[in-house]
Parts: C-alpha cells; sequence; structure tokens
C-alpha cells in the first residue's frame, strides 16, 4: 500500500514490507532555484511554487507536459489535458488514459531525469518534498535543463482548490478548471451543512496495520480534514507527528475507543474484531467500521470529494440515504 500525495503523496518509507507514501515528514524542501523571466497573460493564482520559483502563466498553452505525481495526472485529466501529457509518475493509475502514458519514475518515485529531459516538456508538474529530496533533487536538476518546473503541493481542500484552478492557467483550460473547482466547492459545502447540527461520532481513519508500529490519519492529514468536514472528531487529531501521519502503538487506539472505524489499507471488519483487545471498542461493538479507498483519502485531487461524501455518509447515514 502506499500513501499517494500528499503525494501526492510520497516521501517513500517501507513499514512491514509495504511502500507507505507520506509517513515521512512534509517539510517542503527550501533550495531557491532560478525565477522564470518570461512573462506571462495573466496573474498566477500563486506567486511562488513551494521550490520559491516564481510562477509564470505562460502565452501558449503547453503541448508536453510531464506529471510527476498522481493528483495532477487526476487533475489533468479532469481539465481534459490528456493530449498534451507525454510522462506521468509511476504511481499514476486514473484516469485510464493517463494511467497508460509514459512512466517515468520508478517504483520508490524517484524520476528517470535523461528520459523526462529526452521527452521535451515545456511543463513538468511536480512536488518538490518528493523530487527536489536530498535523494534525486529532479526539481533542480530539470530547472538546470531550462525545464519549467513547479511544484504545487496543496495541504488541504481549499489548497487543493485553488491548485486545480491554477493547473488551468497554466494549461490555458481556465473555463474547465474554475467548472471542476466550483463543483468541488458546492459538493464540501452541501455536506458541511448536512451534518452541521449533527452529533459528532469518534473516528479512527486507519492507513496501515500490521507488524510495527500503526500508521493513522492524524492532524493536519487529508484524512484528518475529511472526518471534520464529514462531522466527526478524529481521535488522534491532536497527533501531528509523522506529518500528520503518525505511528501509534494498539493500547492508544483502544483507550481512544472510537465509534467509528474507517480502513484505508484493505482490512475487513473481521479481522479488526479479532485484534487483541479491539472487542472492547465501542466501533467494533456496534459493527460501525467501514471500508474507504485509500485513494479517495489520501490524494487531494478531483476525486477527494468522494472520499468526503464516503466518510459523511459512513459517520451520518440518516442524512444521506
Amino acid at each position: 500500500m502506499r500513501i499517494s500525495r500528499l503525494n501526492r503523496l510520497s516521501s517513500l518509507a517501507v513499514v512491514g514490507g509495504l511502500t507507505l507514501a507520506l509517513v515521512a515528514t512534509l517539510a517542503l524542501a527550501a533550495c531557491a532555484p532560478t525565477a522564470a523571466t518570461s512573462s506571462g497573460p495573466e496573474q498566477p493564482l500563486l506567486a511562488k511554487d513551494a521550490n520559491g520559483t516564481a510562477i509564470v502563466i505562460p502565452t501558449k498553452a503547453p503541448q508536453r507536459i510531464i506529471s510527476l505525481t498522481p493528483v495532477d495526472s487526476e487533475i489533468l485529466g479532469a481539465l481534459h489535458e490528456q493530449a498534451q501529457v507525454v510522462g506521468v509518475d509511476n504511481y499514476t493509475d486514473y484516469p485510464a488514459e493517463m494511467a497508460a502514458k509514459t512512466k517515468v519514475t520508478d517504483a520508490n518515485s524517484t524520476p528517470n531525469i535523461e528520459q523526462i529531459i529526452a521527452l521535451k516538456p515545456d511543463l513538468v508538474l511536480s512536488y518538490g518534498h518528493e523530487t527536489n529530496s536530498s535523494v534525486s533533487h529532479a526539481d533542480t536538476q530539470l530547472m538546470a535543463a531550462h525545464i519549467t518546473v513547479y511544484d504545487l503541493p496543496a495541504l488541504d481542500l481549499e489548497g487543493s482548490i485553488k491548485e486545480i484552478r491554477l493547473i488551468g492557467q497554466l494549461t490555458h483550460a481556465e473555463s474547465a478548471a474554475n467548472a471542476l473547482a466550483a463543483g468541488m466547492q458546492s459538493r464540501i459545502d452541501t455536506v458541511k451543512a448536512k451534518v452541521a447540527s449533527a452529533a459528532k461520532p469518534s473516528v479512527y481513519m486507519e492507513l496501515y496495520y500490521g507488524n510495527g508500529p500503526t500508521y493513522v490519519f492524524g492532524g493536519g492529514s487529508f484524512g484528518d480534514e475529511l472526518i471534520a468536514d464529514a462531522g466527526g472528531v478524529n481521535v488522534f487529531h491532536g497527533d501531528t507527528s509523522g506529518g500528520g501521519y503518525p505511528a501509534v502503538d494498539n493500547e492508544a487506539i483502544i483507550a481512544a475507543n472510537p465509534q467509528v472505524i474507517i480502513l484505508t489499507d484493505g482490512a475487513t471488519p473481521a479481522q479488526v474484531a479479532a485484534r487483541p483487545g479491539w472487542g472492547d471498542i465501542a466501533a467494533v461493538k456496534s459493527g460501525a467500521i467501514f471500508s474507504l479507498d485509500p485513494n479517495l483519502a489520501q490524494r487531494p485531487g478531483p476525486r477527494i470529494i468522494d472520499g468526503l461524501n464516503s466518510v459523511a455518509k459512513d459517520l451520518h447515514p440518516s442524512l444521506f440515504s
């Protein structure tokens, strides 16, 4: 299993033999590459990317785009920019047309610099915590090759919507991006309005359970925000370690006694009930154990709203019947 972006999710760590994205801290690389010098036709929604590079809207729409994150790939797909995409990261698997594109990173999300340069991109969408890390420094290397690279990590739902609109600016697909963003915001507002007056159950959202520590969605993660907007209270909201994906022990989970359990690691309710000591947890006693597609909790792109709706239905089924 991998946690994808926040990343995007992907400063990679291997836990219990499984690849986990974003188990590591989300501190962004702080290099200061040379800013773009040409001027674009409009002001970008963000003045600089996470690397400190000045964002410039190109006068002509890019024709050879590379996405180094699954989230940016999904955004480009949603904006109908597939024809302009010449390469994607190893974990891009949606939509199908994007998944079929040339893969330019390996299983560790390390970009193949030579391959990317050979594809002659006029825009690369990156995530600096991954691609400008101490392992690869891909952003810096690509910019040294005079390739336009923008690092656009979204840190919350509002940031995700802004990123979609910004990518719309960069690709000259503003109308599609603004319509998509407006639709997402409308769906968020609808969910929040429905649950506003409802009692807020305590929620445990699991990322990985196995040999060694258990990883959960803590404070600052997208899962934490989904729980709050869906009308719940994350039992590990106060733990922001691991970049919002803390490692916790069995005793801490049992002591938290959540009323609802949401699984994103493929575990089943029967497996959860059989875990030592878990039979006393309120959610296990009541059978309030649900599964959520990890991509809907871990990828802050267009489908993150589907994740929000799913969580809201699990927490407040009578309001979403």
